[in-house]
């Protein structure tokens, strides 16, 4: 377990924060980045590492923040992608990945950040 900071933290090392349905080679609405909650009570946490994130940049984020209102699971193929296909596309680098692994390790939920 990470901490939901940690967690948004990461989420926007992953994602291109400023483009509108567009991650990587991938474009369309399903590529739309969001932060989607289930509890508000979360949303002071969200609301600042949002702004934190804003000031990184000259342009507002297209990053929706929202409540949750539906989901759906992935097809199976998507699901655990790359454990599947170790050449598979994906936009992000490797070493985000490895990054990732050592910090959840490093510095559990509630813990210090690396970030």
């Amino acid at each position: 377990m990470v901490s939901l900071k940690f967690l948004l933290q990461m989420f926007f090392k992953a994602i291109d924060p400023v483009s509108l349905n567009k991650q990587g080679h991938d474009e369309g609405t399903r590529y739309r980045t969001g932060i989607y909650y289930t509890d508000a009570e979360d949303l002071p946490v969200i609301d600042k590492v949002y702004a934190e994130e804003q000031q990184q940049y000259n342009q507002p984020l297209a990053v929706e923040k929202q409540p949750l209102e539906r989901f759906f699971t992935a097809e199976e193929y998507h699901q655990d992608y790359l454990d599947k296909n170790p050449d598979g596309y994906c936009h992000l680098p490797h070493s985000l990945f490895e990054f990732a692994r050592k910090a959840k390790d490093k510095y559990p939920k509630g813990g210090a950040n690396p970030l």
